[in-house]
Order: C-alpha cells, then structure tokens, then sequence
C-alpha cells in the first residue's frame, strides 16, 4: 500500500506527517513496524518521527506521534508546531490559532504568519513539582562531581526535565561524556542535557549531544532559555540558535508561562511503499 506523507522539520528537527482523516492505516498494530521502517535513512526516508493526523473529536484535530523506534511516548512540542503549519495551510482549522488534540491533552497554537507558530510550554517547574519563577536572592544550580571535576547544572522541568550547562570553549568529545554520564546517573528520569554558549543576554546558541531520546528542540530551547534567566544571564525573551535554525523563546511575567516561536517548513513530500498488510 502507498502512504502519502509530508517531510516537514523545525529547527532541523524533520518529521513525517501523514494526514490520516481520509485515507487511513487501518491495523494500528502495524503502526511500530511501519514508523521504525519509514524512518530508517538508510532504507526509508528518513525521519526523527511520525506524526498521524486525524480528525478531532472536540476540535478540528488530533496528533498521534510516534518517534523513530515506534515507540509512542509523552507528545512532541516539535510535532505541535509542525503539524500546525501543515493544518494552518491546508485550511483544516482557523487562521488565528489552531487547537489539536494528543493523547495527553489540548493544545492550542498561534497562527503569527503563515510562517511563524507559538506554542506554549506552561509554567517551569523543579523536579519535586515546585513551579519556578526568577528570583536573583536564589540559587537554582546544582554541582555534581564528575572525576574529580565540579560540573555545575540547572534542571527545569516541563513535561520532562532537560538539565542546562553553560559552556565556551569545551571540546565536543567532552560535552558527548558529560551527557553520556548524565544519561547513566539519571536513567529512569530520562533528563536531557544541553549545553548552552553565551552570545548576550538576549542571544545564546544550543547544543547536544545525547542520542538516547527523541528530538524536541522547542523543549529543550525552553530549558536553556528559562536556566538562564534564572542564573541571571539572560532577559525574559531570547533569540535561541539551534542546529542552523532560531527559535524564539519568551518568558511571561504575569502569566508564568514559557512560549516558543518556531518556523516549521516543508522539506518534500511523497508517497512510501509499505509491503506489510496494513
């Protein structure tokens, strides 16, 4: 069977949308097969994920998303925004703002243009659950001691928790270790790390170096953008550069709320052949 799909990528994060409201993939069995195969660069097309479209039952859509081991974990911010591009200009739902359903809530997204799209990320939070907020009277980094080096780390939940360390000059084999002992001392929370590099404090540039879960740039720019508001370097709203793409990050003082604006764009589109009865 001949699946038709749209490559589409944020922040070089690409991601395969496959509009399901009217022709769909009837065995949802299938569904891990299918992601892991569609996904493979080397024999499919080639994606960090799969992102199934449907029709909303209170709005006018719902998302599924599956990352590239077919696995269906917690809801991509990145799959969000891209598939409000696709919905925003296929006339599936308002012009203003669109509203889509996942499997772990309703969330809604502002139309800016037709080429820049808002989502909100809700209020950061500490790893007991606390919300957090800016206060220069307090000290949100925390140090570990990693062969006898002191590394110092901010964490900032969201949906999950992504740890934040600023970094200048550090080889790029030493922020691969420091994720990598990260990634074993916190396994079952799943953490992210990122590191963060300094331009202003209305400008810092990202990077990564943990292979274990999926993409989510805009999680991860509202990570680094809250750690650094709250390590007093940075204002409220930051121009975030990430994997030769920007983000725009916003911090509201009334509201608590973290906002990320992105620029979802195609990158082709087409049709995958699937041998499996589907």
């Amino acid at each position: 069977m001949e699946i038709n799909f749209y490559k589409i990528q944020i922040g070089g994060n690409d991601l395969l949308l496959v509009n399901q409201i009217n022709k769909k993939i009837g065995n949802p069995g299938v569904f891990p097969s299918f992601v892991r195969n569609i996904c493979k660069r080397s024999k499919g097309v080639g994606a960090n994920g799969v992102i199934l479209l449907y029709k909303g039952s209170e709005h006018a859509v719902k998302i599924t998303f599956y990352n590239s081991r077919g696995n269906k974990g917690n809801i991509s911010y990145d799959a969000i925004l891209c598939s409000a591009k696709y919905v925003f200009d296929y006339g599936l739902a308002g012009i203003d703002y669109i509203t889509i359903e996942t499997d772990f809530g309703v969330f809604t997204v502002d139309c800016i243009d037709s080429n820049n799209f808002r989502i909100s990320l809700g209020e950061p939070g500490t790893e007991e659950g606390f919300s957090l907020k800016e206060n220069n009277e307090l000290d949100f980094s925390k140090e570990l001691i990693i062969e006898g080096r002191s590394i110092t780390y901010t964490p900032v939940t969201f949906k999950e928790t992504g740890i934040s360390i600023f970094s200048s000059n550090s080889q790029k084999n030493d922020k691969k270790e420091i994720s990598n002992f990260f990634h074993v001392l916190f396994k079952d929370r799943e953490y992210r790390t990122v590191f963060i590099k300094l331009y202003s404090n209305e400008q810092i540039e990202l990077e990564t170096y943990s292979y274990y879960y999926s993409r989510d740039n805009c999680f991860i720019s509202a990570v680094a953008g809250v750690a650094s508001v709250l390590n007093g370097l940075c204002e409220r709203e930051l121009t975030i550069y990430y994997k030769l793409d920007t983000l725009f990050f916003q911090w509201d003082k009334e509201t608590n709320h973290v906002y990320i604006t992105g620029q979802p764009s195609y990158v082709f589109s087409g049709s995958y052949y699937y041998e499996q009865s589907i």
